[in-house]
Order: C-alpha cells, then sequence, then structure tokens
C-alpha cells in the first residue's frame, strides 16, 4: 500500500511540474489565440466577401510546394487578414506559409 502511494505521489509530481511548465507556453501564445477566428467567424468572413476561401488559398500553396501535406489552416484577424496554412513538404520539412486572405498573395514562409 505505502509503494502505490509513493508511486502515485511521483506521477502526481511529474504531472504537476508539466502542467507548471505548460502554463507558461499559454502566455507567450495568448496573443495568437486571441488572433485566430473560429471555424465560424472565419465562414461568415468568408460568406460576405471579406476572405478567400481556405480552399483556394490552400490550391494556392500547393502550387507553390507540390506534393505538400497540409497540416492545417488558421485564418488570423487584423486588418490585414492573414491565413496560416503549415505544411509538410515531400523533403519533409514543416513550413508556415503566411498568406494575405484578401488577395492570395504568399507573404512570407516561415
Amino acid at each position: 500500500m505505502n509503494r502505490r502511494h509513493v508511486i502515485t505521489a511521483g506521477i502526481a509530481a511529474a504531472l504537476l511540474a508539466l502542467a507548471g511548465e505548460s502554463a507558461l507556453v499559454p502566455a507567450a501564445n495568448a496573443q495568437s489565440l486571441q488572433d485566430r477566428l473560429s471555424s465560424g467567424q472565419a465562414r461568415d468572413a468568408r460568406d460576405s466577401g471579406d476572405v478567400l476561401p481556405a480552399l483556394r488559398v490552400i490550391s494556392i500553396v500547393r502550387s507553390r510546394y507540390p506534393g505538400a501535406e497540409v497540416l492545417d489552416a488558421e485564418l488570423m484577424r487584423g486588418a490585414s487578414p492573414q491565413y496560416i496554412i503549415k505544411i509538410l513538404t515531400r523533403e519533409g520539412r514543416r513550413i508556415d506559409v503566411v498568406v494575405d486572405a484578401r488577395t492570395g498573395r504568399i507573404l512570407q514562409e516561415r
């Protein structure tokens, strides 16, 4: 019984340590989380003509990176809304492609 308590306490301590570390990470990313549009908000922006459809933007990115796998697409709010399309290239590189959501122009690759 005592051994079980020691193991449980060790696991709990490890989880708390991990939780403490991960609690620091969102503070740095809090702004970016607030800047992301929800899927409903993105759909509304697309339907109102404020931004291009995500599938069109993904098509533009795929033409720049043939054979790349699209991992994620996010629409970021702002005066100049941007899509961030996360891809995995055929060579195995993970790249974030930043695209102007109104024009479809690729602004940055990081």
